[in-house]
């Protein structure tokens, strides 16, 4: 009798496993149809800093501007994404951020402002986990922002990174954008609010500042 229930408890849960086997199938496959999913940009308003009285140049390098956040299920492009934030961001530091072209290189000539800002690198990480296990998904975004001299010399670098985990629950998310686009946001903010706080603080920035002041006075 014990096997014959046994046998009844099995025939009854193996419609559910073959639909759950089902969805995750289709959604492997919508995934991979769908490519490269882009982050819209965020509509937050531009962050609080201490603006500094500095004519900067602005500089988003290639490695930053074209990260993706990648996995065999999905690929998020995060660079696109993080420049449209540093832009909200450098404006909000500075009293004039001025573009300044990837290439040709801004050292080659002369900018005729107080220094320039590059966004140098970002990286990003996806490690995905399992539903309802002990593997968590990981999303990580790190990002590399250094300022110079007008002349090339570097005056302070910063490596901002933030991570985020979230375990999903069983069928949580059959669309996986739905649980890591959200992870991703989230990381993408800690991050540039710690290069923000760092900034702020760094007494580099703070005696190069002074010395713009300084120039600015005996003119």
């Amino acid at each position: 009798m014990r096997w014959i229930e046994s046998e009844r408890l099995a025939s009854a849960r193996l419609p559910r496993l073959l639909k759950q086997w089902a969805c995750a199938a289709l959604v492997t496959l919508a995934l991979t149809a769908c490519g490269t999913v882009p982050l819209e940009p965020s509509p937050e308003a531009a962050p609080i800093f201490r603006q500094l009285d500095a004519r900067v140049g602005v500089v988003y390098a290639s490695p930053a501007r074209t990260a993706v956040l990648s996995n065999p299920l999905i690929r998020i492009e995060v660079g696109q994404a993080s420049v449209a934030r540093f832009e909200r961001v450098f404006t909000s530091m500075f009293t004039q951020a001025v573009a300044l072209p990837d290439w040709p290189p801004w050292r080659e000539g002369s900018t005729g402002l107080d220094g320039v800002i590059v966004l140098e690198q970002t990286d990003a990480e996806l490690v995905l986990g399992d539903d309802g296990g002990r593997n968590p998904d990981v999303v990580r975004i790190a990002y590399r922002v250094c300022l110079y001299e007008s002349g090339g010399a570097e005056i302070r670098c910063w490596n901002p990174a933030a991570r985020h985990s979230h375990q999903r629950h069983p069928l949580e998310c059959l669309d996986m954008r739905s649980c890591i686009m959200p992870q991703t946001e989230i990381c993408m903010r800690e991050a540039i609010a710690r290069f923000m706080v760092e900034a702020e603080t760094d007494p580099a920035l703070k005696a190069w500042s002074a010395r713009i002041a300084r120039r600015g006075v005996s003119r």
